[in-house]
């Protein structure tokens, strides 16, 4: 009996180990919605498009088209503001247009400055797809790494609209779990591509 408990706390702890690597940023289907949206810009919760059965998007649109400045969406004071012990950033999303649209993920530290910050480029090709960041070795615009124990001010996906664009769940994942999570699928998610620590000539 003291064997069969003591192997139950031990699988409890590991399962409690390997939850830990899965964490909500926005969960777009349990209504949540980013709280930073630039002027200009139409959001709403979206049965268009739905990467699960039953679920909603996040519909992102400009008022008019081709947008003549760059907009935002994300979150000010995140509720998730610590992304440490982390490997990746992952959402799917749903570009109906024709045309590839290049975005930024910007992720803000808190007292951070442009050069601290991290400036991650994004290629949302048309059709339906998962999008991954990863984050372990990441670095900011003056080529330092990340420090991802400290906590986030400011999170957002920001640049040029030619299109509405769907977004899902917005997650963060450990790489077993993204690995679990990509298993057996045909369509291979679009990485972006890493930025990586310079190092000192």
């Amino acid at each position: 009996m003291k064997k069969l408990m003591l192997v139950s706390a031990v699988l409890f702890l590991v399962f409690c180990v390997a939850s830990a690597k899965k964490a909500n940023v926005m969960n777009v289907e349990k209504g949540e919605l980013p709280n930073d949206t630039s002027s200009g810009l139409l959001i709403n919760l979206s049965e268009e498009v739905a990467f699960s059965k039953g679920g909603v998007s996040l519909k992102v649109e400009a008022a008019t088209y081709p947008t003549a400045d760059a907009v935002y969406f994300g979150e000010y004071q995140p509720k998730k503001g610590v992304w440490d012990g982390f490997d990746f950033l992952r959402f799917e999303y749903s570009n109906p247009g024709k045309t590839p649209m290049g975005l930024t993920l910007t992720v803000k530290p808190e007292g951070s400055d442009y050069k601290s910050r991290l400036d991650q480029p994004l290629m949302f090709a048309p059709g339906k797809h998962a999008m991954e960041v990863e984050l372990t070795g990441a670095c900011s615009n003056n080529g330092a790494a990340i420090d991802w124990k400290k906590k986030l001010k400011q999170w957002n996906i920001n640049g040029k609209l030619i299109g509405p664009l769907y977004i899902g769940n917005v997650q963060l994942l450990g790489a077993d779990d993204l690995e679990k999570l990509n298993g057996g699928g045909d369509d291979k998610p679009a990485k972006a591509d890493k930025k990586t620590e310079k190092k000192a000539e």
